[in-house]
């Protein structure tokens, strides 16, 4: 069987302090660790897998090393697969954040907070262009695919499948640490969505 599963890595510390992270070296909290060797057991009980692939952001990759661990395999890398970068506001709170910065507010302004890039740091679109580029890449291979990466990621990929724009992929869609979305490589269609595989 040929299959992508994407993974949301555990929990951190700024998760639970609804912080900005990005491209921020934020390692999994001791919650993350528990959710990623759930997560682990979880997956190579349901499934044959032959690959885990990851983000290199640290809290992607203490998910994948525990995902391959389990399922007896060696983790890739792919940078594709990184969170947004969000330059300088990375480390900031999320509460009140539209109302500092309304220009990333994609709610209120769409398409130009869509294209808006801050400075050294990346636009969604630009995110989208290259978590799309890894997502194709992913779909093509053979097996199951585990790829663990971030919320927004997923967001995007699954968006992608179902038709939605970068704003309506980035706001209508949500994801738990540790949940397991399935793409079926057939017609890219999903058919799980952020389910937790936990036990």
């Amino acid at each position: 069987m040929t299959e992508t599963l994407f993974v949301r890595h555990g929990e951190t510390a700024w998760n639970a302090e609804g912080r900005i992270q990005g491209w921020a070296p934020v390692p999994l909290s001791d919650r993350g660790r528990t959710e990623a060797a759930e997560v682990g057991a979880s997956l190579a009980a349901r499934h044959d897998v032959d690959a885990v692939v990851s983000s290199d952001l640290v809290r992607a990759l203490e998910t994948a090393e525990a995902i391959a661990d389990a399922a007896d395999v060696d983790v890739e890398t792919d940078r594709r697969l990184r969170e947004r970068d969000f330059g300088s506001y990375q480390g900031l709170r999320s509460t009140g954040f539209f109302e500092r910065f309304p220009e990333m507010d994609l709610l209120e302004n769409g398409a130009d907070a869509a294209a808006y890039t801050p400075e050294s740091a990346e636009s969604w679109l630009d995110v989208r262009e290259r978590v799309l580029a890894a997502a194709d890449d992913l779909l093509d291979r053979e097996g199951t695919v585990v790829a663990v990466t971030h919320v927004n990621p997923i967001r995007l990929v699954v968006g992608e499948a179902r038709g939605f724009d970068v704003v309506r992929a980035l706001t209508d869609l949500s994801f738990d640490n540790c949940s397991v979305t399935a793409v079926d490589v057939a017609d890219g269609v999903v058919r799980e969505n952020g389910t937790d595989h936990r036990s």
